[in-house]
């Protein structure tokens, strides 16, 4: 099994997920704003369960959730490649959640480049999907951004979504 770990883009430095990002985790998962469009607000017990999910993840895959550290060393969010089941088809997603502090800046598109170099590159992924709520413009732009081709809009993990997908 291939791994991949740390990485740097030229404004962020991206390490795997653990319980040491809890406390940081649990501020941004608990900003109603920035969590409008990842499920809603999630508690210290959700977030603490989701780190544990994404551990396992990287367990099994090599790969999986990254935290996000500007080059100060304050942290500003998260970023993913990962599996998912959807429509019962196993599926590699790419992800990101930013601080809001963070926002517009371009640093999801910065670190999606860096995440798809990883998937296509090191992993050889045949391809990565990206999917937010369908109302998330700001979300779709960056996915429209990086050449990803819109399948469909849908219900995926309980909201009305827009699937893309990157093909290698």
């Amino acid at each position: 099994m291939i791994s991949v770990s740390d990485f740097q883009t030229a404004r962020l430095v991206a390490t795997p997920l653990d319980l040491s990002h809890l406390d940081e985790l649990c501020v941004l998962h608990k900003d109603a704003e920035v969590s409008k469009y990842l499920g809603g607000v999630r508690d210290e017990a959700a977030t603490r369960a989701y780190i544990t999910d994404n551990i396992a993840h990287w367990d099994e895959f090599g790969f999986g959730t990254w935290a996000l550290r500007d080059k100060a060393g304050v942290f500003a969010g998260r970023c993913a490649l990962r599996h998912i089941t959807i429509n019962d088809v196993d599926e590699v997603e790419i992800g990101y959640t930013f601080a809001r502090e963070f926002w517009g800046q371009g640093l999801a598109t910065e670190v999606s480049r860096a995440v798809l170099d990883i998937g296509f590159g090191t992993l050889k992924l045949p391809n990565i999907i990206a999917f937010a709520y369908a109302e998330h413009r700001a979300s779709r732009h960056v996915m429209e951004k990086l050449g990803f081709q819109f399948e469909y809009e849908g219900e995926i993990i309980g909201a009305w979504c827009a699937l893309y997908r990157l093909v290698r």
